[in-house]
């Protein structure tokens, strides 16, 4: 078994990655990080994306169809493999999480920290504030790794999303939140490196000039994931879809995964 940390960097298109996290960069020209293009599933919305992300099902098998459908997942996901299989969860993120996951209404006064050894989710922080600052959610994350070394671990910002609704894409402020990202994982990622982690950056969705998503065009779709493990083709350079998150995540936990999931098309060097 393996030990992944997934960031998901919600909202963020390949542009502003490619051009704002330079930390990431580095560590693909430094031979340390797989970097792959994503082109996105549909709808690019949030609350169907993390479907799709921890199922490996695309929106007309798993059924949440937009933001608003409000319900438990009634799929088999990553979380749901982890619990099977005796590794433990760790969540730091937002309340729709915890809704798909553990328990929909999200009831603010009570909801916000878990901890649950019955849950699939064993231990978790939810912030149900899109504006909730990122710096704060990092170092939540990061006391929460020291003091439950779970097996796998999801840190889920907000921010960059936030602003590019507010700002769209080629904004200042949309900018800022991701270089802001990209300073706070380059303090978190090294910590999780000497913790024994396996790492994957990428986002759910993208974002337009004019602050939209959730339609087909490249800036909505486009997206990118790294890769810090030692076992992947740090040279590899191949596109995949927002299918591959869950069965790539199975293959660094070494989870079976579920029949329903896409074959995995990132190669891996056996040893």
């Amino acid at each position: 078994m393996g030990r992944l940390a997934f960031i998901l960097l919600d909202g963020l298109n390949y542009e502003t990655a490619q051009n704002s996290l330079g930390y990431l960069e580095h560590l693909v020209e430094s031979k340390k990080c797989a970097k792959l293009h994503v082109h996105g599933e549909l709808p690019s919305l949030s609350r169907p994306m993390y479907e799709t992300i921890f199922t490996g099902l695309p929106v007309s098998q798993h059924q949440i169809t937009n933001n608003y459908v409000n319900r438990l997942s009634n799929q088999t996901s990553v979380f749901d493999l982890c619990a099977t299989a005796g590794l433990t969860s760790l969540a730091v993120a937002y309340h729709w999480i915890s809704e798909l996951y553990i328990g929909t209404p999200f009831h603010p006064m009570k909801d916000i920290i878990l901890h649950d050894d019955s849950k699939k989710i064993q231990n978790g922080f939810f912030y149900y504030e899109d504006t909730f600052p990122d710096s704060h959610l990092y170092s939540i994350a990061y006391q929460m790794i020291e003091k439950y070394h779970s097996d796998f671990v999801f840190i889920h910002p907000m921010n960059i999303d936030y602003n590019g609704h507010l700002y769209g894409s080629k904004s200042k402020e949309y900018h800022v939140a991701t270089m802001n990202n990209n300073l706070y994982l380059s303090t978190l990622i090294p910590f999780l490196v000497e913790k024994g982690y396996s790492i994957i950056v990428a986002s759910d969705h993208g974002m337009d000039e004019l602050g939209l998503h959730g339609g087909n065009s490249l800036l909505q779709r486009e997206s990118l994931m790294y890769v810090i493990d030692d076992k992947i083709n740090k040279d590899m350079s191949m596109t995949i879809n927002t299918l591959q998150y869950a069965p790539l995540m199975c293959k660094i936990l070494g989870l079976k995964p579920t029949k329903d999931m896409a074959e995995l098309e990132v190669k891996f060097n056996e040893k």
